[in-house]
């Protein structure tokens, strides 16, 4: 999710870069089309406006000089009709005259415009009867020095200061035109240059953006070859780099004939602290973990974190004599103490060891037969198994016992023993612990402590449990209505605890039997409660509101649980037979046992003493006071029939009738 979640940043910062790049080249766009269109209006005012006054004050200019021209001409005109001509020209050019000054009039102007053009109506009025009478002098007078002389004193000086106004008007039309020109020119080198600008900076960004995009695509790159070749949480090799750390290694191998090992490891009791102190305390072990076996190992050997606590060790030319030492090396590394606020945590490991080439030719071997011998070391309890044929027997013979161990609960092969637990006030039979038994067409009977663990492997706990509990109820309903009111006890798994429809499975087998719920007994261990303490909190609370009695089994043997003992809602504690056993001989164990029943009855919770084999434990049992007590003293496990005789016949039951029976 995290590095999903860096891809999308990642993501819209590029894509708001590329926003922002588009944004430039619109906002370019747009601007240069305006800035466009105001130098085409510009350029627009130039050819429908300042054109047109110039063409107009160019007609009244050439009309004045023509008007000048006739009135020269007609004092030497001797010809009526050449005069007539002449006048009628004369005449021609003022109208001409007028319609430009009007035209000019009716346009948009300037101040300087109107100004000019009020001065030459204003001289054009004086003239006006001067330039007239002139031309009528030519008409009628034929003096022409008279006429040429009042031409040159009176009628051109009045021309010519209209003239003149005209002049003004022109060079004004043609200085607008020029600013007209001028501001085009302008608008056009701003366009240009915000073009240039604005495409400079978006050439930028966009260079900007595939920098940036090039180093975020090359960290990205980093990060994804360490997060495919490197376990996160640790830092050590993962999978992939283990594999390709094999190859290497048998490369190496072959060209200089030399010898490695692998090492499997699996950390023992890491669930239960996981489960119990939070995943973040669980986390930093997992990182001490690695480090410690870096810290044990030599440079040249490569540890690797498989997942969850599997770690593998590639131990770089190891001969075969040497894997003891390191293997201890290894565990002792592992076994110190982690502590964490103040408290100690005691873990330890597995190790499982293959070598190459004498046991296994590539690297899927290598890890196959080293997890083979894990196992096997973790079965046995020894710290460390090298891998050997036999044992692959052996893991076959498991895989193959879990395939028939799933037909065997469907056909019958199962049976439940019973073996009786006694009060020590009344010294009579009061419970019974339903025992299951295998009777393998091959192998013959099978203990559970053969197959319990293959069933919680194949996922087939479950559906055994079921079977248990079941065939349990319906053989305890009998002996109920026969007078034998007695209690069963049957064992859950771990696993079983995951289960949160077993309350609703359990009360529904109950009301299938008629077996009241106060006699059925579920014995959990220590180390069940505390792989799984939030749900078998919420599923043991459950069972206890229905009447079901809870026992902790095994007690004092798991990981530390009296934390959690006076949340549990339990009503027993079973004592290991290890300590009952021994106790005879060994004041420890007495101690244990003697501070038991204390602590037991100072809670209010009964005790059940397992292992109880002769008459000189059960008496000192009763006088340490403990209340109930099983073992081959009183009755080994008996399957139903021998249980029927047993209790017909022995001095520790008697004849049925409303006998008390215990919270087992």
């Amino acid at each position: 999710m995290k590095q999903r979640l860096q891809h999308l940043g990642m993501g819209i910062r590029i894509g708001f870069g590329f926003v922002v790049v588009l944004a430039l080249m619109g906002a370019l766009s747009a601007i240069g089309l305006r800035y466009v269109a105001e130098a085409n209006q510009r350029l627009k005012d130039i050819a429908e406006s300042n054109n047109v006054k110039t063409e107009l004050a160019t007609m009244m200019q050439s009309a004045l000089r023509e008007r000048a021209l006739s009135m020269h001409t007609l004092p030497i005109l001797t010809d009526p009709f050449d005069k007539d001509e002449e006048v009628q020209r004369f005449n021609a050019q003022g109208s001409l005259y007028i319609q430009a000054r009007n035209r000019l009039e009716s346009m948009p102007l300037s101040p300087e415009e109107s100004k000019i053009l009020d001065q030459i109506l204003a001289v054009t009025r004086v003239a006006q009867p001067e330039v007239q009478a002139v031309v009528e002098m030519s008409i009628f007078n034929d003096n022409q020095t008279e006429i040429f002389d009042r031409i040159r004193s009176v009628a051109m000086p009045r021309q010519r200061a209209i003239a003149k106004q005209v002049s003004a008007l022109l060079e004004l039309q043609r200085a607008q035109t020029a600013v007209a020109v001028k501001n085009a020119q302008t608008s056009y080198t701003r366009v240009r240059n915000l073009m240039l600008g604005l495409g400079t900076a978006a050439l930028l960004m966009g260079m900007a953006i595939a920098a940036f995009v090039s180093r975020r695509a090359t960290h990205q790159a980093r990060q994804l070859a360490t997060q495919a070749m490197y376990d996160p949480l640790t830092g050590l090799a993962n999978r992939s780099l283990l594999h390709i750390q094999l190859e290497r290694e048998i490369v190496l191998s072959k060209r200089e004939d030399t010898p490695f090992a692998v090492a499997l490891m699996d950390l023992d009791r890491f669930k239960e602290v996981n489960d119990t102190l939070g995943h973040d305390v669980g986390d930093e072990l997992l990182r001490e973990v690695g480090r410690r076996l870096k810290e044990t190992v030599r440079a040249e050997d490569t540890v690797a974190r498989l997942g969850g606590d599997e770690y593998v060790v590639v131990l770089h030319n190891m001969d075969p004599g040497d894997v003891p030492a390191i293997a201890n090396k290894m565990l002792t590394a592992l076994d110190r103490p982690y502590h964490w606020q103040n408290q100690s945590i005691d873990l330890g490991a597995s190790l499982g060891i293959s070598l190459y080439p004498s046991q296994c030719g590539d690297a899927s071997e290598l890890l196959r037969c080293a997890d083979i011998a894990m196992y096997v070391a973790k079965r046995s309890g020894n710290g460390y198994a090298l891998y050997a044929q036999e044992q692959e027997r052996t893991s076959r013979g498991d895989l193959s016992l879990k395939s028939e161990l799933r037909e065997a609960i469907q056909s019958g092969q199962l049976s439940l023993h019973y073996q009786p637990q006694i009060d020590h006030g009344s010294q009579q039979v009061v419970g019974l612990e339903a025992l299951v038994r295998w009777n393998h067409p091959q192998r013959g009977f099978l203990a559970p402590d053969k197959f319990i663990t293959l069933a919680e492997e194949a996922g087939l706990i479950g559906s055994l449990t079921h079977w248990v509990l079941k065939t349990a109820l319906n053989q305890l309903a009998p002996l109920h209505r026969q007078g034998y009111y007695l209690s069963v006890a049957v064992n859950l798994s771990a696993r079983n605890l995951h289960d949160m429809e077993l309350p609703a499975n359990i009360h529904a087998l109950l009301n299938e039997s008629g077996v009241a719920p106060e006699s059925l007994t579920l014995e959990i261990t220590e180390s069940a409660v505390m792989a799984n303490p939030n749900d078998g909190l919420a599923i043991l609370t459950e069972l206890d509101r229905m009447g079901v009695t809870l026992a902790i089994d095994d007690f004092g043997t798991g990981y530390s649980s009296l934390a959690y003992l006076k949340r549990l809602p339990v009503d027993e504690l079973k004592i290991d037979k290890s300590f009952v056993m021994e106790m005879e001989v060994n004041e420890n164990d007495a101690v244990i046992v003697r501070s038991t029943i204390d602590l037991a009855h100072n809670l209010g919770l009964k005790v059940t003493a397992e292992g109880v084999e002769s008459q000189t434990a059960w008496v000192k049992l009763g006088i340490l006071g403990c209340d109930y007590s099983q073992g081959y003293f009183m009755g080994k496990p008996m399957p139903i029939d021998e249980l029927m005789d047993w209790l017909r016949k022995s001095s520790w039951s008697r004849a049925p009738d409303n006998v008390y029976y215990a919270a087992l």
